[in-house]
């Protein structure tokens, strides 16, 4: 997959079928508006393109406001390269690219700089200065420049419509299970593993402490969980929260592996926690700790084998 950061160095490609949207989560609607711009490509012996931004809008016009990431950029690209696009076009978003006008963020970028012969683009999508552009604008300025569109209607699952914002209220419940059935997979936190302060090992469970680089993080406690590494998907325990029995000050993600005992400290990971089993509490000592973790092992292994 081609990944493309300097439109101005962005070779002729045959007929360009542009996606264009943020693709935070690449969610299942996200993957109906690739599928759709994958297959107008193949038609016409043309070249798929997924056109999004970093970083996303909102983190530069309302910071404050700005939602949190369902996915580290790097991981996006990863999701939007499974999807079977030709090439990513990351738009570096200034102030200046956000007062363009829907009309000239058409004519100087879609048709200017990619030569766009078809866009695709969600029935809920925004463009240009005040976010003024929508899919019906996008229609007609197809039409004036020359390009045809494609409009993607919502998706629903269990009656639910499909979006970032929907996936990450769930998240943020802790309701994994119904934010996979979004996304399409499990939702995974991902980062390097760093040294923490080793507590778990010395009560016989070491973890792998995670330094999440993904913004949107279920609400703390204990979770039945699996641990990506290269070589596969690892059955886990992961603790998210500040550790209360320890009195730490700090929010961690921490995993224990299965009967695992490989250094994977510097290792980049990724952790899908699957299904909460119990909130975080304080225990009066570390035994009272040890006792209750063998019993969410137990709990977390019947999670995992149906999972």
């Amino acid at each position: 997959m081609e990944i493309i950061r300097d439109l101005e160095a962005l070779a002729r490609h045959p007929y360009p079928v542009t996606a264009i949207g943020n693709f935070d989560g690449v969610h299942l609607g996200h993957r109906a508006i690739l599928k759709t711009a994958i297959d107008r490509a193949r038609a016409a012996g043309g070249t798929a393109f997924a056109l999004t931004f970093d970083p996303l809008p909102a983190k530069l016009l309302a910071p404050d406001r700005a939602p949190q990431l369902i996915l580290a950029p790097d991981d996006k690209l990863e999701l939007l390269q499974l999807s079977g696009i030709d090439g990513v076009i990351v738009l570096n978003f200034t102030l200046e690219l956000s007062l363009l006008a829907p009309r000239d963020f058409v004519r100087d970028y879609l048709r200017g700089k990619i030569g766009v012969r078809e866009v695709v683009v969600g029935h809920s999508v925004s463009f240009g200065h005040n976010r003024a552009g929508n899919a019906a604008m996008m229609v007609e300025l197809g039409r004036e420049f020359g390009f045809d569109v494609d409009v993607v209607g919502p998706v629903k699952i269990g009656g639910i419509e499909v979006s970032s914002t929907k996936v990450r209220e769930l998240i943020g419940t802790g309701d994994l299970r119904a934010a996979a059935r979004l996304l399409g997979r499990y939702h995974f936190l991902s980062g390097q593993v760093v040294r923490g302060r080793e507590r778990g090992r010395t009560i016989g469970y070491p973890t792998a402490n995670l330094a999440s680089e993904t913004e949107c993080i279920p609400p703390d406690g204990v979770y039945a969980a699996r641990v990506i590494l290269s070589d596969g998907a690892y059955p886990s325990i992961a603790n998210i929260g500040m550790r209360p029995t320890f009195s730490e000050s700090a929010r961690s993600i921490e995993a224990h592996i299965f009967d695992f005992t490989r250094d994977i400290y510097g290792t980049r990971i990724k952790l899908e926690p699957i299904e909460r089993i119990r909130p975080e509490r304080k225990f009066d000592n570390a035994d009272a700790l040890k006792a209750q973790i063998a019993l969410d092992l137990s709990k977390a292994r019947e999670i995992l084998s149906a999972a």
